[in-house]
């Protein structure tokens, strides 16, 4: 979270809990802004901010803002993503059974592709949002999302690409990465928390393996435009080649505030491992 939308955020969240008894507003943006700078050290770190404000809508008992985006929006922000560079998308009708969003084509290469929103939920009464829940979540769409794929390729002739897609700043590329993990992995390789051993983190982990790239779009509510985008490769993918071209072309055409971020994964003896 930059500096503008943070004192953004502070404002909405005073505007909804003012009383003409309440100190002054600057007395509050100075004071968060203050405590960002104080745990970021010299620069201003987003991810500090967006605790220092998670942390000042618990303490106001304020609900967290969401952007509701449309399946309709999203499908349309994504087609405009794919047309900016160079690819064709091209709608599967839905039959009696789920199948996934779209073929994405350009020259002689085709992919399936299929489009997952994840929402992160917020407990009113813990104030706390859930992340165990929105990883078991975003489980559950790598496990539809392979049936959908398998359902209309069953031979897996095409590279399979899940995209995600997130309007919250809160849950992002890194939550998504500790979901694939089956938690935070801390530096001595241990996660904390730890969910590898449940049992929806243990029948995901062969799913995982048959993706052969993920993607994940950070976008703006307001806006209904993408401003961060992370590519996943699978580098244990049969379709190696044709996933490598895919990340190449997508990440080369930048995005406004070159917020691209290229990653391989795999899965070997029932562990994830990115780099």
């Amino acid at each position: 979270m930059n500096p503008k939308d943070f004192h953004i955020r502070i404002k909405e969240i005073l505007l909804a809990n003012r009383d003409p008894r309440n100190s002054p507003s600057e007395r509050f943006h100075d004071m968060l802004d203050g405590e960002v700078k104080k745990r970021s050290g010299k620069e201003w770190d987003e991810t500090v901010a967006v605790q220092v404000i998670r942390e000042f809508e618990w303490a106001t008992n304020t609900q967290p803002r969401r952007d509701n985006i449309s399946e309709s929006e999203t499908k349309a922000m994504f087609s405009d993503f794919m047309a900016d560079r160079g690819y064709d998308v091209t709608p599967i009708t839905e039959g009696d059974e789920k199948t996934p969003d779209a073929f994405i084509k350009k020259d002689k290469r085709a992919y399936l592709v299929e489009i997952k929103s994840p929402i992160l939920n917020f407990d009113v009464q813990a104030q706390l949002y859930k992340f165990k829940t929105s990883h078991t979540k975003i489980l559950d769409h790598i496990h539809k999302a392979t049936k959908q794929f398998t359902e209309q390729d069953r031979e897996h002739e095409l590279p399979w690409v899940l995209v995600f897609t997130s309007s919250h700043a809160q849950l992002n590329w890194s939550t998504f990465t500790d979901a694939l993990r089956g938690g935070v992995v801390q530096r001595d390789g241990k996660r904390n928390p730890d969910f590898s051993k449940t049992d929806v983190y243990k029948s995901t982990l062969s799913l995982i393996a048959q993706i052969d790239a993920f993607i994940w779009f950070q976008v703006n509510g307001k806006s209904k435009t993408i401003h961060q985008a992370t590519y996943a490769a699978n580098i244990l993918s049969k379709h190696g080649n044709e996933t490598r071209h895919l990340v190449e072309e997508l990440s080369a055409v930048k995005l406004p505030n070159h917020m691209d971020l290229i990653v391989k994964f795999e899965v070997r003896a029932g562990i994830v491992t990115l780099s």
